[in-house]
């Protein structure tokens, strides 16, 4: 980046400052780039001062300058320097003649610059570098910024500025330092590494040294901070070296919370210059930095933080207490309850925890905060861990890790207790009450009782508290239940009122939640176009929020997939997965339900299709004993029916066709199964009688795509049977109902007989024409199967065909009997699945065989 920046013909810098903290590799840095310069063919001539204190005179730093340029090797810059004087006030004047006059091309590297502090010496580098001749860099290396007055110099676009972000290691640069102490760590522990160091060269140094012949890199990886007796050692002697008592002591209390902003610092110090002491430490490149997503917060480097809290027991455990309650309360007031939480369990102060249960128990919970404050309840004292609020979030942390029995037994120990009162004998408020049946439905929906917990959240009077964030919370539970006891419309209904509530709440993931949810309604019914607008929303949100972690954007996004899959978009195998990933890292017990829907959507491109259904029936969506919504398992059934049939799974088949009339009960989606079984068997009678019902709309289907699917079993059927009217009939039906949503998968699970149709039909849709030619187009040539099963000589015969001449003429041209013509010619309608000339030319231009 430097040697980019100072040769850069188009926009020369006449002036580089590279300012960062100590251990930050700067020097290093600029020394590699130097020998980089060096080897080039046309090198320049480099001369290197190191800035020391004594440097702090004029003729003292004059004659090091000088002492400088005449030792860079180069006869006739030595020769140049010979006659100037360092003792004449002038000499910055006389040396840029000097340079000017000799024409080469020379770089100047002072480090250590931050030493320099005399006001005549600053003054006589500024104007030098005001007025250098154009063929000299200069090169300003050094902690922090000295006070030079270069603000000019960045007017003019003539200065270059490196900082400790620009000279960061990455994980690359990162391996190599620690390949030079014989250190090779896997991925995952550099990545850990790079996370503790921040590519701090100095921590990655330190790193290399303790790796060296560790026996167990991971742990001391995780156990790498700034109370390792090396790490100390050098933040003692080249990070702390020099501070006041006043500024270690607020360096120290400072360091209670993870970041803090100017007003923080002055609470936790009583230092009311705190402004004052956080822009010299930012000035002089200590490690300290703005976050950037909000700039008014401060944090230190991770390394001396934790050197710091190591550290901060000097001032005795009272008055760390006393900070940490400060940083709670800070918090807390600025609504941040996770980070008040966390520093009211350091503080030990058992009165102060339960009362900022009390008060955020239901943001912690909504904001799916329940395994991070599970983590810090461990180190509170038992007597908080034992309140009813603790519980609850204990609860809340054990169903968002998708620990089912831990939850069951944690409201069952609720339960328990004297009905109505808590812990301390005061009554149970009403948002507690809320939160606990609320939870108790979460819990009910992983083990099945779903009627009861709902009964019981609905007998509360949820959505009426006042509170529109808890509204939305408890709404959104009841809604959940009633989609998995398949009462799509009143889960519709009350999901509505509860997305209401979020959105008047201004609570962005709550918002996501419903519309996740709503999607899965929308889902549940086959809905394509309302579920793709829903998830598009909610998937905005999570990415907004930076809640792509969160097991609800993942599971929404698998509501994405299923979208792409019914469009036929070649996307939404990768989309299944990569959610299969991401919830297998949550560990939420969804993630093989992820993996049977990748592999689900994948079997188009899957080059071992008998493979990919097994893995298909492994972890069926549908037949799965994990809790699904009996819509969302209609839904994919017709497609799973096909794949397992086309794999020559006929007992695994009729084994969906049995679960399904299990879970799904009289509706029409198990004679749908169980007719694609009669037409793949030919038993073409009973396919007919089974799939009636549905067509006739006496069954109505759980899915509004499965009818569509129950159009195209009917249309098979006629197709085997000859009737093509009927066939046709039938198809322009599937059509209709597909148009509005673009649905497209349907069409392709049915086999190559519909294709066929499609094409054979081409022109004859009406209004519907646009949608089946888009459909044509969306089959792959490859699945054209008939075409290459056409002999040479049928296929010299299929070019003749659309000159429309007689088959005696054709005969005639080809010198074979006219019977053999005609033979050829059943066997060309035979494979292209037509019965007349016109149609197997059409066909025929589809596939490209014309």
């Amino acid at each position: 980046m430097l040697t980019d920046a100072l040769t850069d013909e188009t926009h020369p810098y006449p002036v580089a400052l590279v300012c960062a903290p100590a251990g930050s590799g700067k020097t290093r840095a600029v020394a590699d780039w130097a020998r980089e310069l060096l080897a080039a063919d046309d090198a320049p001539t480099i001369a290197w001062l190191t800035i020391e204190e004594r440097h702090n005179d004029l003729d003292v730093v004059h004659r090091a300058i000088l002492r400088a340029l005449t030792d860079s090797g180069n006869p006739r810059l030595q020769k140049a320097c010979a006659g100037l004087v360092s003792e004449s006030p002038d000499l910055g004047a006389t040396l840029s003649a000097a340079l000017h006059e000799l024409g080469e091309n020379i770089w100047m590297i002072i480090d250590d610059a931050h030493l320099l502090r005399d006001t005549d010496v600053l003054t006589d580098l500024e104007s030098f570098m005001r007025w250098q001749p154009p063929m000299l860099r200069t090169v300003i290396v050094g902690r922090f910024e000295p006070p030079l007055a270069l603000q000019r110099l960045r007017l003019d676009g003539r200065l270059f500025t490196l900082t400790a972000t620009d000279l960061a290691f990455t994980s690359d640069e990162s391996a190599e330092m620690l390949d030079e102490h014989g250190v090779v760590l896997s991925p995952d522990d550099l990545d850990a590494l790079m996370v503790r160091t921040e590519g701090w060269a100095a921590g990655i140094r330190l790193a290399g040294m303790s790796l060296e012949g560790h026996p167990d890199p991971s742990r001391l990886i995780t156990e790498f901070s700034g109370d390792r007796r090396a790490v100390a050692d050098y933040l003692i002697e080249e990070v702390l070296a020099g501070q006041t008592d006043e500024m270690r002591e607020f360096l120290l209390r400072t360091s209670v919370p993870v970041s803090f902003t100017v007003e923080l610092a002055e609470k936790l110090t009583g230092c009311t210059d705190a402004h004052g002491n956080i822009d010299w430490l930012e000035h002089h490149n200590f490690l300290i930095s703005r976050i950037t997503e909000n700039p008014t917060h401060y944090r230190y480097h991770p390394l001396l933080r934790s050197y710091l809290r190591a550290e901060i027991s000097r001032i005795g455990h009272v008055e760390v207490e006393h900070l940490e309650l400060t940083a709670a309360h800070w918090h807390d007031e600025f609504g941040d309850a996770l980070l008040a939480l966390e520093h009211a369990v350091n503080s030990g102060d058992h009165d102060e925890i339960v009362a900022l249960l009390a008060r955020t128990s239901l943001p912690l919970i909504i904001g799916g905060h329940g395994e991070a404050v599970d983590r810090i309840l461990t180190r509170a004292p038992r007597a908080s861990q034992d309140h009813p609020s603790a519980r609850l979030l204990r609860a809340a942390a054990a169903l968002a890790s998708g620990n089912i029995p831990v939850a069951t037994s944690t409201l069952e120990l609720l339960d328990r207790r004297k009905s109505g009162l808590l812990v301390d004998g005061a009554t149970e408020s009403r948002v507690h009450l809320l939160l606990r049946e609320s939870l108790r439905v979460q819990t009910a929906i992983g083990t099945g009782d779903i009627e009861t917990a709902l009964k019981r959240l609905q007998s509360v009077g949820g959505g009426s508290s006042g509170d529109p964030d808890l509204d939305a919370f408890v709404l959104l539970q009841e809604g959940r239940a009633l989609l998995f006891l398949g009462r799509d419309d009143d889960a519709e209904a009350v999901l509505g009122r509860s997305l209401a509530h979020a959105r008047l709440g201004d609570a962005p993931l709550s918002v996501m939640y419903c519309l996740g949810t709503l999607a899965a309604v929308a889902m549940s019914r086959g809905d394509v176009m309302v579920a793709s607008e829903l998830v598009d929303e909610a998937l905005t949100i999570g990415r907004t929020q930076s809640a792509t972690s969160d097991p609800t954007f993942q599971l929404t996004k698998l509501i994405d997939s299923w979208c792409r899959y019914m469009r036929m978009d070649p996307d939404a195998a990768r989309v299944a997965a990569e959610s299969a990933e991401a919830l297998r890292r949550a560990s939420t017990g969804t993630a093989g339900l992820a993996d049977g829907a990748a592999a689900l959507f994948g079997l188009d491109e899957s080059e071992h299709r008998h493979g990919s259904v097994t893995m298909v029936h492994a972890d069926s969506p549908v037949s799965s004993a994990l809790p699904m919504p009996p819509g969302i398992r209609a839904v994919l059934l017709p497609a799973i029916q096909y794949a397992y049939l086309s794999a020559g799974e006929i007992g695994w088949a009729h084994e969906l066709a049995t679960e399904a009339q299990s879970f799904l009960g009289p509706t029409g989606d198990t004679p749908l199964v169980e007719a694609i079984i009669h037409l793949h068997l030919h038993r073409l009678d009973l396919a007919r009688r089974t799939i009636q019902p549905v067509l006739d709309g006496e069954l109505e289907c759980a899915a509004g795509t499965n009818l569509i699917a129950a159009w195209l079993v009917d249309a098979s059927i006629a197709l085997a049977r000859k009737h093509d009217s009927r066939a046709h009939s039938a198809l322009t039906e599937a059509l209709r109902l597909a148009e509005p949503q673009s649905v497209l998968r349907p069409f392709h699970d049915c086999g190559p007989q519909i294709r066929d149709l499609l094409v054979r039909s081409t022109g004859r849709f009406g209004v519907l024409e646009p949608f089946a030619e888009r459909l044509r187009a969306s089959f792959p040539r490859s699945e054209s199967t008939a075409s290459d099963m056409l002999t040479p000589r049928e296929l010299e015969l299929l070019v003749e065909l659309p000159s429309w001449r007689t088959a005696e003429q054709i005969a005639a041209d080809l010198c074979v009997s006219v019977n053999t013509v005609k033979t050829h010619l059943r066997g060309i309608y035979r494979k292209l699945g037509v019965t007349s000339r016109r149609d197997a030319i059409a066909a025929a231009q589809h596939n490209g065989l014309l």
